[in-house]
C-alpha cells in the first residue's frame, strides 16, 4: 500500500518537475518615432544609360516611422533541460512596423512572405557551446555589435556591413541568413567564437535562383574578446555567388574601449565584389553619458573602387542620437542622420544627393 501511494505521488509530481525544467518566454520591442526627411533624402538618381542619369525628386516630408532604435518585433524563445547538462533551445521572431501593423519589409503583398522574418532557429546547448539551425544572424553581426555603441540602432549604424547579400556599396544586408547552421562557443578567457555554414540551396540549375550560377552557400567565422573595458573583434565570411556587382567576401576588424562614462570604437571593413570591385569602410562609434541619458555617435567613411559607372569617391555617413530612460523598459530618444553619398552615385548625374538628412523624435518600449 505504501509503495502504491509513493508511486501515485511521484507520477503526480512528474508534470510539475518537467515544467520546472523548461521555460518559454514571450518578448518584444515596440519602437515608434516622428521623422523629418529633406528633399535629398526622398529623391532618387536612376541610371538611364551611360553617361546620363535621371532624377526623381520629392519634397521634404514628415512621417510616422517604426523601428529606428530597435526593429519592432515580437518573439518566443524557450529552453528545455534534457539532462546531463544538455538543453534544447529555440527562438522564433516576427518583425513588424508599428505605424501600420504590417510585416516589416512591406508585408506579404510586397513579397515578404515569411511571417517569422526575424530569427527562427532550434538547437542544442551545453557546456561545449550552442549549435543551432534555421534563420540566424551572421557571425560578424555578433562579433561587431559590442563595438557599435548604438547597438546597431538609429541612423548609419554598422549592421548593414555585417550582412551577406549586398548588391551595392551601400549597407543593406541581409544580416540574417536562411538555411544556416551556427555554432557559438562558451566564453573562455573573455573570448567567444562564432561560426556559420548556410546552404544556399540553389544547386539545381535554376537560372532564376539569384546567384548567377553560384550555390549561394555562406561560410563565416568571427570572434570577440572582452578584457575589462577593452574589446577586440574580427571575422570573415564568403558567399558563393557569381552575379556581377554582388558581394563575394566580407572581412572586418574592430577595437573599442569603455571608460566609466564614455567609450570609443574604431572598425575597418572590406567588401570584395564579383568582378574585382571592392569597398573599404572605416567605422567609428562613441558614447558619452550626459545627465540622465546617453549621447551616441557613429561615423562611416565608405571608399569604393573599381565600380563601373560610379564616381568611386569617398562617401561620409554620420549619426547622433540622445536616449534617456523613463523606466527599466521604456526610453525616449532624438536622432539625427546625415549622408553624403555623392561618391556612390553614377557618373553623368546632373544632381548629386550629397545632403541627405533625417531627424526623429521617438519612444521605445521593451517587454
Amino acid at each position: 500500500m505504501k509503495k502504491s501511494l509513493l508511486a501515485v505521488a511521484v507520477a503526480a509530481a512528474l508534470p510539475a518537475l518537467a515544467q520546472a525544467q523548461s521555460s518559454v518566454t514571450l518578448y518584444g520591442v515596440l519602437d515608434a518615432s516622428i521623422e523629418y526627411s529633406n528633399d535629398d533624402a526622398n529623391s532618387t538618381i536612376v541610371a538611364t544609360g551611360s553617361p546620363g542619369s535621371s532624377v526623381t525628386r520629392q519634397d521634404a516630408t514628415i512621417r510616422l516611422n517604426s523601428g529606428l532604435q530597435s526593429g519592432s518585433r515580437f518573439g518566443v524563445r524557450g529552453t528545455e533541460d534534457l539532462g546531463g547538462g544538455l538543453r534544447a533551445v529555440f527562438t522564433i521572431e516576427h518583425r513588424l512596423v508599428v505605424d501600420t501593423g504590417n510585416t516589416a519589409g512591406g508585408g506579404f503583398a510586397a513579397g515578404n512572405g515569411a511571417f517569422w522574418n526575424g530569427q527562427a532557429w532550434v538547437g542544442l546547448a551545453g557546456g561545449w557551446g550552442q549549435l543551432t539551425a534555421g534563420r540566424q544572424y551572421t557571425p560578424l553581426f555578433w562579433a561587431l555589435i559590442p563595438a557599435d555603441f548604438a547597438g546597431y540602432g538609429f541612423y548609419n549604424n554598422w549592421a548593414g556591413f555585417t550582412g551577406t547579400g549586398c548588391g551595392s556599396v551601400t549597407p543593406q544586408g541581409p544580416i540574417r541568413v536562411d538555411n544556416s547552421l551556427a555554432y557559438r562557443s562558451p566564453t573562455f578567457g573573455g573570448a567567444t567564437i562564432y561560426a556559420m555554414y548556410a546552404f544556399g540551396e540553389a544547386t539545381n540549375g535554376n537560372p532564376n535562383n539569384g546567384f548567377g550560377g553560384g550555390s549561394g552557400d555562406v561560410l563565416g567565422i568571427a570572434a570577440g574578446w572582452q578584457m575589462g573595458g577593452l574589446y577586440l573583434a574580427g571575422g570573415y565570411h564568403s558567399i558563393d555567388v557569381n552575379t556581377a556587382g554582388s558581394i563575394e567576401t566580407v572581412m572586418a576588424i574592430a577595437a573599442s574601449y569603455r571608460f566609466r562614462s564614455f567609450g570609443l570604437s574604431l572598425g575597418y571593413i572590406m567588401q570584395d565584389f564579383v568582378g574585382g570591385a571592392e569597398a573599404t569602410v572605416i567605422a567609428g562609434s562613441a558614447f558619452v553619458n550626459l545627465g540622465p541619458g546617453t549621447l551616441l555617435l557613429n561615423a562611416l567613411m565608405i571608399d569604393p573602387s573599381g565600380f563601373a559607372g560610379l564616381r568611386n569617391d569617398s562617401a561620409l555617413q554620420f549619426s547622433a542620437a540622445y536616449t534617456m530612460p523613463v523606466s527599466k523598459r521604456t526610453n525616449w530618444y532624438v536622432a539625427y542622420g546625415m549622408n553624403d553619398v555623392s561618391g556612390l552615385q553614377r557618373t553623368g548625374a546632373n544632381i548629386l544627393l550629397d545632403g541627405i538628412m533625417r531627424f526623429s523624435v521617438g519612444m521605445r518600449h521593451q517587454f
